[in-house]
């Protein structure tokens, strides 16, 4: 019921840790945090101006692209009013005193409120940014995230379904960041024949975005959602996967001896399954999850 406060992905994530499903754990910087930005910072009124001063063609993909470069520009030149750098800043420590870990390595992900409505899905079109260690990194990346509604991809999307270029808040999520051994996608119905009575497991070793960006081939594992029995695997090669940095996550090669390893053992498998199931009987409806 928050998600014109903290966005779609946001709220998700805490009705899941409300249900008891293990999420890892974080807080929200709200809509009324980037509002406020473009207001009391005069970042909106910087924009408003700029568009309503551009005369060049935005169906040419280079007016495009520049359009949406100094659009991103002045909101990364703005400043996050204080009294809202402290809120984070506190909400920041809160974590990283109850995971035990000073400047906690976060996961720092845009969470749109246009995301995901009857009339436009802005999924993936927003960015978010891994293995953030920091305070001060974490509010540059609340500005990247930010910046990124007004990226030449999101700009074309609103102009092609009659939105305003400042249609839409942001919400950020900030959450610890797991360091993963292997990570994916789950879905509580077949996605290629739509069977509801199967949930479909595909994964590979390191973080779950070269799942989600189809970098590598994945295993897959289907299952029966009513035994939860594994009724097929395929272990196929995983050559590249994601992985933590000092700062930041990096694409590197799967190690030979690990390429035609299973990322996941059955137990696990089945345990993802469970959670899935629990998930779609609490929303009732068929869901696609991400885990590590």
């Amino acid at each position: 019921n928050d998600a014109l406060i903290v966005g779609g992905k946001c709220a998700n994530l805490g009705e899941m840790t409300k249900m008891g499903i293990p999420v890892p754990p974080g807080f929200a910087v709200s809509t009324a945090v980037y509002d406020a930005f473009l207001e009391v910072a005069g970042v909106g009124e910087r924009i408003k101006r700029y568009i309503k001063e551009y005369s060049g063609n935005l169906d040419d993909i280079k007016n495009l692209n520049m359009f949406g470069y100094n659009l991103q520009k002045i909101v990364l030149t703005g400043e996050i009013p204080e009294e809202f750098t402290v809120a984070i800043s506190e909400a920041y420590n809160k974590v990283c005193f109850r995971t035990g870990v000073t400047n906690l390595p976060v996961a720092v992900r845009s969470s749109g409120v246009a995301e995901d409505s009857a009339t436009a899905s802005f999924a993936g079109q927003y960015e978010s940014y891994l293995n953030v260690i920091g305070k001060e990194s974490v509010f540059e990346s609340i500005l990247k995230c930010w910046a990124s509604a007004f990226s030449p991809r999101c700009i074309s999307y609103r102009i092609h379904n009659g939105m305003d270029i400042l249609s839409g808040s942001i919400s950020v999520a900030v959450q610890k960041m797991v360091n993963t051994r292997s990570a994916g996608v789950g879905f509580t119905a077949n996605p290629n024949t739509g069977d509801r009575k199967k949930i479909v497991i595909e994964g590979n070793w390191g973080c779950g975005e070269s799942v989600v960006q189809g970098i590598s081939k994945v295993d897959i594992y289907t299952i029966s959602k009513e035994k939860l029995e594994i009724i097929d695997k395929q272990i196929n090669q995983k050559t590249k996967q994601i992985v933590l940095l000092e700062n930041g996550v990096h694409e590197v090669k799967v190690p030979v001896s690990m390429q035609l390893h299973p990322c996941l053992e059955n137990k696990e498998v089945q345990r993802l399954a469970e959670i899935a199931r629990n998930a779609e009987l609490h929303y009732g409806m068929p869901l696609d999850l991400e885990w590590a």
